[in-house]
């Protein structure tokens, strides 16, 4: 009987309400946005410092944002970093990329480490998250890549790994002239 009772409260309050039925609060907070928007970047080759004479090649970086829908944000979003080593060395390192909104406000900032990494292994971590649109990689950060990483075991500056990157959000686009605010 009580389950019966709950049922038909539950579907009552789904036709009254589906959004708040759903956790999604009111029926005037925005929706964020999607992250089928986003084009993304696909096998993108980020070079180290030029000037390493032989970088080594066989690293691949993914992040991959997504959102369950009908469920608050902070509960929905999930982002997955995926390191991959198909290079010949044992690899660690981590780079720092930063998060915006679709009005280009910064987010949040992620640490994606890789930890070590034998030839032909991989890793991968899960965070929750806010919803992004945009991303820019930190390239001046002076503990990660591609200052600095672990080549089998013996840290070396500059890092000679090349990765190459995977993602689903775009990166920010360059401020114009018009605009004057500098990211």
């Amino acid at each position: 009987m009580c389950r019966l009772l709950a049922l038909l409260a539950l579907s009552m309050l789904l036709a009254i309400n589906p959004a708040q039925a759903a956790g999604g609060g009111d029926d005037k907070a925005a929706a964020p946005p999607p992250t089928a928007v986003s084009k993304g970047v696909r096998d993108l080759k980020l070079s180290p410092s030029p000037t390493l004479s032989e970088p080594i090649k066989g690293v691949r970086l993914n992040i991959t944002q997504f959102s369950y829908p009908g469920v608050p944000e902070r509960a929905s979003c999930r982002t997955v970093i995926r390191v991959e080593n198909a290079s010949d060395h044992t690899i660690a390192f981590y780079s720092l990329i930063r998060t915006f909104d679709t009005q280009q406000v910064p987010l949040g900032t992620w640490m994606t480490p890789s930890g070590e990494l034998p030839p032909g292994k991989s890793g991968e971590r899960l965070y929750s998250c806010k919803l992004a649109r945009y991303m820019v990689l930190d390239r001046g950060s002076a503990g990660g890549w591609p200052n600095t990483c672990l080549v089998d075991g013996e840290e070396r500056s500059p890092c000679p790994l090349e990765l190459t990157f995977d993602a689903n959000m775009d990166f920010l686009p360059e401020p114009t002239a018009k605009d004057g605010k500098k990211h």
